[in-house]
């Protein structure tokens, strides 16, 4: 549970959720919502190694506390209150934030078929790896450990691993290198076809064109010209350009042009943006018992808060993320880390780099993601009319115990168990049932 506390003069507060990771290791980080007892929502994802560094602003949304819900409804129709509150209801169920960490290095092992830590040392053979799943989606089952069983030691299973790779990122420096050579061949293609199909007019300018420059030339100062006539023949001075320039010369002056190329080259289509099912499920820990239900807790607090909270001063709250999120990078270990803003474009870029990973991870949803971790987060607002003079003075109440309170009944809530459980302490238990007789 996340309980903050505002006050009627105070400024809203801005929060960020901060993730970083080491150098050569690497996570996937996922943010999103609780669609069930079993079922994790996200919406946003991103891929962190190597020093990374993101800062997501996160934006929170009060609703109204449920007697005030209960008042605004009053005066409306049946059909129009079962409305209101299944509306209400739905906001609830989506207020539960979720944050997904799935550790990319340990999901590597299971998907190749190596025992556990065989990828601790290997940093060269992780980033391969990494690089061959996220820029090129090359199956698994092209790298994955397949020969020998049980009888395979650690680092025969390795050094297949290192092989297959090897292997398909030939294929990939092969294919770039033909790739290449088609756009090469290409350029020169439409330089050749460019001169061949020049008209007459575009003769004659290119030849006025280099007359105009040679007669600038002729009228250079003095001493230039006596320092170019001891060095060269009168016979080689550019005035002559124009009455031996040739097809074949022609061509060899476009040809070693820096423009060539520019003309052949065509733009490619955009990449197609993958898409993967928003729902992710979550490894069981092979217990017989049921799994909690995050999406009931808001609805529990609803009730509890209307109940005992005598001041209607609580409300639950939804976390959302920002479009726009910061990064820092250290693109290679030579140069400093810089910070750069990620606009929703660039936002949705690592989304879709992320669940391709994701993706190759868990072989499309066949493979379990076991080494991954779920945090939920749970937040409500304790709202205070007046500033904090005019609470304690004004108002004469104490906002520490208001707040206390307030976290009693979240706990109790969120773990099941009873407020006076919770404390340890018989003074401290005294003290509360004396504050907080209900």
């Amino acid at each position: 549970g996340w309980i903050q506390h505002q006050f009627d003069s105070a400024g809203k507060k801005s929060f960020e959720l901060a993730a970083r990771a080491r150098q050569f290791s690497s996570f996937l980080l996922m943010v999103g919502v609780m669609g069930g007892a079993n079922e994790f929502h996200p919406k946003d994802a991103i891929i962190l190694q190597n020093k990374d560094e993101v800062f997501i602003p996160l934006l929170l949304h009060s609703l109204p506390t449920a007697k005030d819900f209960k008042d605004a409804i009053a005066s409306l129709s049946p059909e129009q209150q079962r409305f209101a509150k299944s509306f209400r209801g739905m906001q609830l169920e989506s207020s539960v934030f979720g944050i997904c960490i799935v550790q990319l290095k340990p999901q590597m092992e299971v998907l190749l078929g190596l025992p556990n830590g065989a990828l601790t040392k290997e940093i060269r053979l992780t980033q391969d790896l990494m690089s061959l799943f996220v820029d090129y989606q090359i199956p698994s089952d092209l790298l994955s450990f397949d020969g020998g069983g049980e009888d395979a030691t650690l680092k025969e299973k390795v050094e297949a691993v290192k092989w297959h790779v090897k292997a398909v990122m030939g294929v990939i420096e092969d294919s770039k290198q033909t790739q290449l050579e088609e756009k090469a061949k290409e350029a020169a293609m439409s330089v050749s076809n460019m001169v061949a199909n020049a008209t007459a007019e575009d003769v004659a300018a290119m030849r006025f064109k280099t007359s105009a420059s040679s007669a600038a030339m002729v009228h250079q100062p003095q001493m230039a010209m006596m320092q170019m006539s001891m060095e060269s023949s009168p016979e080689a001075m550019p005035m002559s350009m124009d009455l031996t320039l040739s097809r074949s010369s022609s061509r060899r002056l476009a040809g070693g042009g820096r423009g060539g190329s520019g003309r052949g080259s065509n733009g490619g289509n955009a990449p197609t943006e993958r898409s993967m099912s928003s729902i992710v499920p979550i490894a069981s820990d092979g217990t017989t018992t049921a799994p909690n239900d995050f999406t009931m807790i808001p609805k529990q607090l609803d009730s509890k808060f209307e109940e005992h909270d005598a001041d209607n001063s609580v409300r639950a709250t939804i976390i959302e993320t920002a479009k726009t999120w910061s990064r820092k990078r250290q693109e290679n270990l030579l140069t400093k880390i810089q910070q750069k803003t990620l606009m929703a474009d660039d936002v949705k870029t690592e989304k879709n780099k992320a669940f391709d990973l994701l993706d190759a991870l868990s072989r499309s949803g066949s493979l379990e993601i076991a080494c991954a971790e779920l945090h939920v987060v749970v937040a409500v607002t304790h709202c205070f009319e007046n500033d904090v003079m005019g609470t304690v003075i004004q108002d004469n109440i104490n906002p520490i115990e208001k707040v206390e309170r307030t976290t009693m009944m979240v706990a109790s809530t969120v773990h099941g168990m009873e407020a006076s459980d919770l404390i340890t302490d018989d003074t401290e238990k005294q003290r509360l049932a004396s504050t907080f007789p209900t």
